[in-house]
């Protein structure tokens, strides 16, 4: 805190702690060089050595572990829990990471929650995203609007958008589908707008079949036609 003007209710304390804060107000920096480049930001808790060390003026981020949160420089509103969580977030805001390098290579993305071991990693500028268990979405770069449950679920993502794969190892077959629905451990789609269920490869067609009523969903399960009855409500 040596270049501190006005600022008030921060508590620094560590090596090079918040040595940079001029203005700021409401910070709490504790480990070496954590909220280091920090000037104007306020309202942020920085724990860990380098936890937000190139935080300048984002405000309202909780990075807590080594190295956390280190390359944020403007990013608001962000939680990062765990080792290299959100290492290269420079500007993204309203992201939850939560895991040893979950969120790690996210820098602009919006509003996304990966929470486990190496969740989202790939992430980049993706939005919207919500990956739950070790290696969910580990991949996922550009990939908007996903959710992702499972140890290693829709791993195989790049940027697919708009999934829901549920189960572990759930996935896709290729990186860039989108619009699939993917349920059961091991399960897979293999094309977009297309549904996968059980634990090994079922997928659903939801094409209407040539001669289906009026009120009436067709699909093939393991090649056999099968008809499901939809009722106003």
């Amino acid at each position: 805190g040596n270049a501190l003007t006005s600022s008030s209710g921060n508590v620094f304390i560590g090596n090079c702690a918040g040595r940079v804060n001029t203005t700021g107000g409401c910070n709490n920096f504790l480990g070496s060089f954590a909220g280091y480049c920090n000037t104007t930001g306020s309202s942020n808790n920085f724990l860990g050595p380098n936890a937000g060390r190139c935080n300048c003026t984002g405000s309202h981020n909780n990075f807590f572990g080594l190295n956390a949160g280190l390359c944020n420089t403007t990013g608001g509103c962000n939680n990062f829990l765990g080792l290299r969580a959100g290492f290269y977030n420079t500007t993204g805001n309203n992201n939850n990471f939560l895991g040893r390098y979950a969120g790690f290579c996210n820098t602009t993305g919006l509003n996304n929650n990966f929470l486990g071991l190496n969740a989202g990693y790939s992430n980049c500028i993706g939005n919207s995203n919500n990956f739950l268990g070790g290696g969910a979405g580990r991949f996922n770069t550009t990939g908007n609007g996903n959710n992702f449950i499972g140890n290693c679920a829709g791993c195989t993502n790049t940027i697919g958008s708009n999934n829901v794969i549920i189960g572990n190892s759930a996935n896709v077959a290729t990186n860039s589908l989108s619009g699939v629905v993917v349920l059961g451990a091991d399960a897979q789609a293999t094309g977009s707008n297309q549904w996968a269920m059980g634990s090994t490869t079922w997928p659903l067609s939801t094409t209407a079949t040539a001669g289906a009523a009026a009120g009436w969903l067709v699909i093939n399960l393991n090649g056999t036609l099968q008809k499901i009855q939809f009722n106003s409500v």
